[in-house]
C-alpha cells in the first residue's frame, strides 16, 4: 500500500503549507469564506496526518498479542480523521458561518486573497491529481464509484474525498468573495462559508460509514468470494464445503475458514499402490493389523496434503488472502 501512503504524504504537506497560507489572508481581509478555507486545510492536514500515522501503525507484522496482525488501526486511525472532519472542519466551519450570517460585517479582500485561492485550487488540484492516479491503478475494471464503495483502503479515498471537496471549496470561497466585493453585501460571504461546511460535512459523514463497515470485518468481495468457492466445490478430493465465512483483515488483506467434507473414495483410490503391495500379506493377522495402521497413516497425511495444496492454490489465485483457513470436517 506504498501509494496510498504516497498520497496520502503529499496530501498532509499540501494542506500544511496551505494552512499558513490561508490564515495569514484570512487576518489580513476578515472574509468569513477564507477563513473556513483555513479551517478547511487545517482540517485536513490534521486528518491526514492521522491516516499516515494509521498507515503506518497498520504495517506492523503479527506478534504474540495480535495473530492477525493491526490491519484494523487504518480504520481506526480514518475514523478518527472523518470525527475530525466533521468536528473541526464541519462544525467550526459552518458555526463560524453563522455568526458572520447573523451579525454581518463587511470585508475587504483584496488581491492576496485571490492570490491565496488561485495558489490553493493549484496545490489541492494536484493533490487530487495524485489520489485519482493512485484509485485509478487499483480500481482495474471497476468503475470509480464501485471502488470507492467497496475498497478495503479507505486512506486514498479519504484524500480524493477531502481534496474535491477542498478544490470545490476554493471556486466556492472565491465565488463568495467576489459577490461580497461586487454586491458589497458580507451574506454571501457567510453562505460560501456554510456552503463550504456542509460540504466538509457529508464527506465526514460517508468516511465514517465507511470505516464503521470495515472495522465491523465485511465479508470480502463478492467475486473473489465466488471464485475461492468455485474452486474448492470442483476439487475432486471435496464432497462438500461447509461453514464457508470470510472478512477483511486490512488493506487488500483477506481472511477465508471453511469446513471441508474430504471424498474418502478419491483419498483411498490414492492408497492403491499400499494395497496392491500388501494384498498378498494379509492373511497374518500381525500383517493386516500392519497394514490398517500404515493405511490409516497415509489417509490422514493425504487430507492433510489436499488441505496444504489448496490453501497454496488459493493464495496463489487470490494474493489478498493472507490467511486460508482449511479443515476436515
Amino acid at each position: 500500500m506504498a501509494s496510498s501512503k504516497g498520497a496520502v504524504f503529499g496530501a498532509l504537506i499540501g494542506n500544511s503549507i496551505l494552512t499558513v497560507v490561508k490564515f495569514t489572508a484570512f487576518f489580513l481581509s476578515g472574509s468569513g469564506a477564507m477563513f473556513s478555507e483555513a479551517v478547511h486545510s487545517a482540517a485536513d492536514a490534521f486528518n491526514q496526518g492521522l491516516l499516515f500515522i494509521g498507515i503506518r501503525s497498520s504495517e506492523r507484522p503479527a506478534d504474540h498479542a495480535f495473530h492477525y496482525g493491526y490491519g484494523y488501526d487504518r480504520y481506526l486511525f480514518s475514523l478518527l480523521s472523518a470525527v475530525g472532519i466533521f468536528v473541526f472542519g464541519c462544525g467550526v466551519t459552518i458555526y463560524h458561518g453563522i455568526h458572520a450570517l447573523l451579525h454581518p460585517a463587511m470585508v475587504e479582500p483584496g488581491w492576496l486573497s485571490y492570490a491565496v485561492l488561485a495558489l490553493s485550487f493549484f496545490t489541492d488540484g494536484f493533490v487530487l491529481l495524485g489520489a485519482l492516479r493512485v484509485i485509478w491503478k487499483k480500481k482495474g475494471e471497476h468503475s470509480l464509484f464501485q471502488y470507492l464503495r467497496t475498497t478495503s483502503d479507505p486512506t486514498a479515498a479519504a484524500v480524493l474525498l477531502e481534496d474535491s471537496v477542498a478544490t470545490a471549496g476554493v471556486l466556492v470561497a472565491g465565488l463568495a468573495i467576489w459577490l461580497t466585493e461586487f454586491t458589497q453585501n458580507p451574506v454571501y460571504d457567510a453562505i460560501g462559508a456554510l456552503i463550504v461546511g456542509a460540504m466538509l460535512g457529508l464527506v465526514a459523514v460517508w468516511l465514517g460509514f465507511k470505516n464503521r463497515q470495515l472495522l465491523l470485518g465485511p465479508a470480502i468481495p463478492e467475486e473473489v468470494w465466488k471464485g475461492v468457492l468455485e474452486y474448492l466445490e470442483a476439487h475432486p478430493a471435496v464432497d462438500r464445503v461447509r461453514k464457508p465465512k470470510s472478512r477483511v483483515v486490512g488493506a487488500g488483506e483477506f481472511r477465508f475458514a471453511a469446513e471441508i467434507d474430504f471424498n474418502g473414495r478419491y483419498l483411498g483410490a490414492k492408497q492403491l499402490d499400499l494395497v496392491s503391495s500388501s494384498a498378498a500379506k494379509l492373511e497374518d493377522a500381525g500383517a493386516q493389523r500392519e497394514f490398517a495402521e500404515e493405511f490409516g497413516e497415509r489417509v490422514v497425511q493425504a487430507v492433510a496434503d489436499e488441505v496444504d495444496a489448496m490453501e497454496a492454490e488459493l493464495r496463489r489465485r487470490y494474493p489478498e488472502l493472507i490467511h486460508v483457513e482449511l479443515e476436515a470436517d
